[in-house]
């Protein structure tokens, strides 16, 4: 199978409401597990060694500890109350790779999650603290037990403080979940007090403790960190348009999604940061970075990680890609069974894998556990290479490390065993400062690996000396010479070490580094000037704007202004040409704690014919209440630019809907309205920003402009209009549109609207229009079908109307099925889901229904209506599974496919992919915009996202569920959200403005709003035709139908 297929295959879950398993309460019954070729597997710990296992750690020795669950899913306050769990010591006392021997190294714990063996302690979070724990006596108890960090907020569902995790830096690292923190010093002060997730770090005694990065996911994991010190980790939730669990580059200040209520507590420079890699709704959990690459190549570069849901270990390879990183997913390990959990993996010194499977214990907050199921147990297993070069003494132990000559400890710095190295970066450590001269000399002339562990031992030197010791400015001399370094992996974890522990007198040094080559290089230089906070570097960091390739080598720069709070000379950016330099200062101005920011600065900014930066100075001004009288002066010009680039008139349109209710831009909208020469656009664009508010109060001037639109009822003006009157408060059109609403030859959609709007609720169906749209649905063309089955889908149907419904699911097509599914998600009665289950089990488009959104459908049904409802999702998984062989005879075809009838194929009227998608001026933007999409994609690409739409689904076009309090279920993509409301685009196009006091519930949809099922109704012709024209779209030049 083709990885396109396989990756596919790993990020298509399923909600399975399974029933209980009986089973006895010590049984322990192995998982199946599916492994690559050359590979074997072993179980090396179970019961009564482990029954619960979580994560995983191993010291320097090779005893393994491990966080044991008890098997119980409790609130905090009942963790706290009874601390059920504890952390185990496992011994392998024969050597050969299986555990034989336990004790209990810590009982009475909440909730551990992660540990890190550092210096003869095991450093562990349970919340709500961060623990130091250590055995004194040598009895494999830990009777030295501090508390290190505390006041992290948890409710019980691993949501909450995981770690720790040794950087090599020397600090310890962990992450914490959105539960808040309250973190005081000794003296009881308060250091740090926030609402959202971050990445922290400390010194191990716990002292000097940093934030690193934060943001609104939900559940931050595990982290691990490239050779060059970069931090990569594992993420649950850090996007709900759908979830997306993710792999991440943990960039120093960054601020990530996906709740935007916490951007206040944030320094953000500008959008917020995305990940590197999205697995999709897996409850990702553990990761870990591989060392020892020997007889595998390939695998160098590499991280692993966990999929708790679908049972699953999948490596991840890293291609550096400009300041960042590309990932490739690769599947490794995998089990048929549903109660295989992975939740971590560990490498042992000799190169081998331990997996850790939990069992079926954990349910709490967890969407595809909907049983505890504690008899279900868990163990470690081992995955090895069968023909793995067996490794001498892998942990160094036979190595007299006391007594090794400074010389020979350094020679170990590029040892091929991992261990021995991380063994000897520390010893080094300890030895300070007699080895620096030796660490200096290796930093310099050594081969690559002991040279950067060299700097990495350097590193911990100066951060555990005393802070103007002659020792430490001696390791910095050693670590400010490797900026100069011939690799650029030498200068850029010079850097990344400058950045840890920053000295204010090597500016002159960083500098240079600002222009590098390297973009990874210039990333971090950025951020190790920023922390000097060093005006005299501002100049360099504005010019270096300019030639920043991505995202994140902008972010770092930007970041660095924000740090160094010198206003008057970032000011000097807003006069450059550059309108990049332009918006980076722009952002460093709003941001820096010192900025004074005038509204005067932004308004010719928001003005600009540069797209981006006129969005980045529009959403300053909207963050400024204070600025809203100066709106209507800023809209006049935007408003004059009739035929301005798409871009601008949504940055255009958001501004008027935010401030249509100022008197200014009120009287503004009417002098435009009543302008004989508005032209087409402009006019489009003020009903539009008027039709996503609602209830604004009525303007009078608005009154005839409108009324006249009613009269003319010009096609294209006259939904927009009834539109833009339905979110008014005022009945001055009632009369209109009572005989527009008459009016049989109007379309029956339009006649529809007409009836909610004088309804006065549009989250109810009158007995007219819910006629009207069943009889759409059943008998009118594709389009106008599909545009009332969703029309349905999203209203506050009564039981009667859900009933007279249920007959037409036999013949619905896919497209309808599914946007019908909503209404019939709520239910209480065994019986009438009985009913329901029946007719969507009939439908014979049944198994073009994507899994996830059948599961979410019925996990709130009655626990006596679930094996119906999982009979019928088996059937729709085991036809998604079906797919994966089709997908592969297609890519036999592709070679073959015709450009030519694949044009007419997308812009066929039974097709409609340009009802969604655009292709230089054709086509409509709600879907991607397609104009150069064969630049970059494969052809392999594009076929998988037209036959699994759900499985690529595009960024920032993640579709999301949405229960209002009057009932109705809207689905579509949240294009932009706030504290007080949501923006969702619906696959209709309509934009629907919601209040979040009249949301009862949001919910991320794995399923894209592309049609799924495609390969059932085209042949596999048609598809390599449809991809090959999709591969043709290299430019911006226009396509035509």
């Amino acid at each position: 199978m083709q990885p396109t297929q396989r990756i596919a295959l790993a990020v298509i879950t399923v909600c399975l409401l399974a029933t209980l398993r009986v089973a006895s309460a010590s049984e322990f019954v192995p998982a199946n597990l599916v492994v690559p070729e050359g590979y074997e597997v072993e179980v090396v710990a179970a019961s009564p060694l482990v029954e619960h296992p979580t994560f995983a750690t191993f010291d320097e020795s090779g005893r393994l500890f491990v966080c044991e669950n008890a098997g119980v899913n409790m609130s905090a306050a009942e963790l706290e109350e009874s601390l059920p769990n504890s952390i185990r010591m496992l011994v392998d006392s024969d050597g050969d790779g299986r555990f034989d021997k336990h004790t209990v190294f810590a009982d009475k714990m909440t909730f551990p999650m992660g540990g890190a063996w550092h210096n003869g302690a095991l450093y562990v979070a349970s919340p709500p603290n961060i623990w130091r724990l250590a055995d004194t006596t040598g009895d494999g108890v830990a009777d030295d037990r501090k508390i290190l960090v505390s006041g992290f907020g948890y409710t019980g569902n691993a949501a909450s403080i995981h770690g720790c995790v040794n950087g090599p830096d020397g600090r310890i690292y962990w992450c914490d979940g959105f539960h808040g923190h309250e973190i005081k010093d000794d003296a009881g002060a308060v250091q740090s007090e926030r609402f959202g997730s971050y990445l922290f770090s400390c010194l191990p005694n716990g002292s000097d403790l940093r934030l690193h990065a934060g943001g609104g996911m939900d559940n931050p994991v595990e982290v691990d960190f490239t050779d060059t010190g970069e931090m990569l980790g594992t993420v649950n939730i850090l996007r709900t348009r759908p979830r997306v669990d993710a792999l991440v580059h943990w960039l120093y200040g960054g601020a990530y999604p996906h709740r935007e209520r916490v951007r206040q507590e944030l320094k953000t420079t500008g959008e917020f940061l995305g990940p590197i890699h999205d697995f999709g709704h897996v409850a990702v959990s553990g990761t870990m970075r591989v060392r020892n690459s020997v007889g595998q190549p390939e695998w160098q570069n590499s991280f692993l990680a966990t999929f708790f849901n679908i049972g699953k270990v999948v490596r991840l390879q890293l291609q550096r890609e400009g300041a960042s990183f590309n990932v490739v997913q690769r599947e490794f390990l995998s089990s048929p069974s549903p109660e295989f959990h992975p939740t971590d993996i560990v490498e042992d010194a000799d190169g081998s894998l331990l997996v850790v499977d939990t069992g079926g214990w954990f349910y709490r907050g967890c969407p595809t556990s909907q049983f505890a199921k504690p008899d279900v147990l868990g163990a470690i297993y081992r995955i090895r290479l069968k023909e793995a070069a067996v490794v001498a003494d892998p942990r160094g132990m036979q190595i007299l490390w006391d007594d090794l000559p400074d010389d020979k400890l350094v020679e170990l710095l590029g040892d091929s065993r991992f261990v021995v190295r991380q063994r000897a970066i520390a010893a080094c450590a300890a030895r300070s400062p007699g080895v620096i001269p030796l660490l200096a000399s290796k930093a310099e002339e050594g081969e690559l690996r002991t040279a950067q562990n060299s700097l990495w031992a350097l590193t911990q030197i100066v951060g555990s000396a005393a802070s103007e010791s002659e020792t430490r400015h001696a390791a910095w001399a050693a670590i400010v010479a490797a900026l100069q370094h011939s690799l650029p992996d030498m200068r850029q974890t010079a850097c990344r070490s400058l950045a840890t522990y920053p000295n204010s007198k090597v500016l002159e040094e960083l500098l240079p580094l600002l222009q590098d080559h390297r973009p990874e290089v210039r990333r971090e230089c950025a951020t190790a000037i920023g922390r000097l906070g060093d005006s005299a570097a501002v100049a360099a960091l504005l010019d270096a704007l300019e030639q920043a390739v991505d995202r994140t080598e902008e972010h770092s720069l930007i970041y660095a202004l924000i740090e160094i709070n010198d206003p008057p000379t970032t000011r000097r950016g807003l006069q450059q040409a550059s309108p990049r330099v332009q918006q980076g200062s722009l952002i460093a101005l709003d941001q820096m704690d010192a900025g004074d920011l005038q509204v005067e600065e932004v308004m010719p900014l928001a003005l600009t014919r540069d797209a981006n930066l006129q969005r980045a100075a529009a959403e300053i001004f909207l963050e400024h209440p204070e600025w809203q009288p100066q709106a209507a002066q800023l809209l006049g010009p935007l408003l004059q630019r009739s035929k301005g680039m798409p871009l601008e008139h949504a940055t255009t349109q958001r501004l008027l809907a935010q401030f249509v209710e100022q008197p200014q831009v009120r009287a503004l909208v009417g002098r435009h309205l009543n302008d004989p020469a508005l032209s087409a656009s402009t006019r489009s664009l003020i009903l539009h920003a008027l039709a996503a508010r609602q209830k604004i109060d009525f303007d009078p001037s608005w009154q005839a402009p409108l009324a006249r639109m009613l009269e003319e009822r010009e096609a294209a003006t006259l939904p927009l209009a009834i539109e833009a009157i339905a979110a008014m408060d005022t009945a001055a059109f009632d009369s209109q549109l009572q005989d527009l609403s008459m009016d049989p030859s109007l379309p029956i959609l339009l006649r529809v609207t007409l009836a909610q709007t004088l309804s006065g609720n549009a989250s109810t169906l009158t007995k007219e229009a819910f006629e009207l749209l069943v009889q759409e649905w059943t008998a009118g063309t594709y389009a106008a079908s599909l545009e009332a089955a969703q029309r349905l889908g999203t209203a506050s149907l009564s039981k009667a109307q859900k009933l007279e419904l249920l007959p037409h699911f036999r013949t619905a097509s896919p497209d309808s099925l599914r946007a019908l599914l909503s209404p019939y998600a709520r239910v209480d009665d065994a019986v009438q889901a009985g009913v329901y289950l029946d007719a969507i089990g009939s439908a014979r488009s049944l198994t073009l229904i994507p899994p996830h959104e059948f599961s979410d459908m019925i996990k709130a049904y009655p626990v006596e209506a679930l094996p119906q409802a999982n009979a019928i999702l088996q059937k729709i998984q085991q036809a998604e599974a079906n797919k994966l062989v089709k997908l592969d005879r297609y890519l036999s075809l592709l070679a073959a496919g015709n450009a030519e009838r694949g044009k007419k194929l997308f812009w066929d009227e039974k097709s409609r992919c340009g009802a969604c998608h655009q292709i230089g001026k054709q086509g409509i933007a709600v879907g991607p915009d397609l104009t150069t999409i064969g630049a970059n994609r494969s052809p392999q690409a594009l076929l998988e996202s037209v036959v699994f739409p759900s499985a690529t689904i595009v960024r920032d076009y993640e579709p999301y569920a949405v229960a209002l309090t009057d009932g109705r279920v809207l689905s579509g993509v949240i294009v932009r959200e706030t504290t007080e409301e949501i923006f969702l685009q619906q696959q209709t196009g309509a934009l629907e403005r919601i209040a979040r006091n009249d949301i009862e519930e949001m919910q991320a949809s794995l399923t894209s709003i592309m049609p799924a099922g495609l390969d059932a109704t085209w042949s596999g012709e048609e598809l390599a035709d449809l991809v090959a024209y999709l591969k043709q779209q290299q430019t911006a030049a226009p396509s035509t139908p």
